[in-house]
């Protein structure tokens, strides 16, 4: 059984515990894909964000960072130590995640599949873990932060408009028009 515990400002008093989420943080997303710490840990203020850091005992095994709107949640990032991998933490995760939303629909981003990328391999891995844990495409792709995603869900269908609703709340009006994904055709 994991134990979590909410990443907010204070976690910066742990400092064990601040740098294993900052080196598994920027181990596990592209730079492109990262958002300054600070700026993430920050947006915990509002009741819809959540920031959590897991544990099997004391030792760290991985992070979920969510926003939600309405009856949306989006899981903008998710990892797990990679010495830890295989081992079924993630999957533990997803699974915490449906009991802390179990009303929501919930909504990814991955990585499109494509043979001749250099981590193709890891992007086939990465939809078969999401499939096998409930996810399905919900058929559109978007770009964001100029990666080409496919956009898929758990808990219901989630259209591109009420996908993008979630950004807007997070982001407000004026953060979200440098920052807004954009739906491709």
């Amino acid at each position: 059984m994991l134990t979590i515990k909410p990443i907010t400002k204070d976690i910066k008093h742990d400092k064990e515990g601040f740098k294993n989420i900052k080196e598994l943080y920027t181990s596990a997303f592209p730079r492109q894909e990262q958002v300054p710490l600070s700026f993430l840990i920050n947006k915990t203020k509002k009741d819809t964000v959540r920031f959590d850091a897991y544990y099997d005992g004391d030792v760290f095994v991985g992070l979920a960072y969510t926003m939600s709107f309405e009856d949306m949640t989006y899981l903008w990032y998710l990892a797990t130590d990679p010495n830890l991998r295989t081992k079924g933490y993630g999957s533990q995760i997803m699974q915490h995640l449906i009991e802390v939303y179990p009303n929501n629909r919930i909504v990814l981003n991955l990585d499109i599949q494509d043979e001749t990328a250099t981590d193709s391999e890891i992007r086939k891995k990465r939809k078969e873990f999401y499939i096998k844990n409930g996810y399905s495409s919900t058929g559109y792709l978007c770009t964001f932060g100029g990666n080409k995603l496919d956009v898929m869900s758990t808990n219901g269908d989630v259209t591109f408009d009420e996908f993008v609703s979630i950004f807007k709340d997070y982001f407000g009006p004026i953060m979200y028009l440098f920052s807004k994904p954009k739906i491709l055709t």
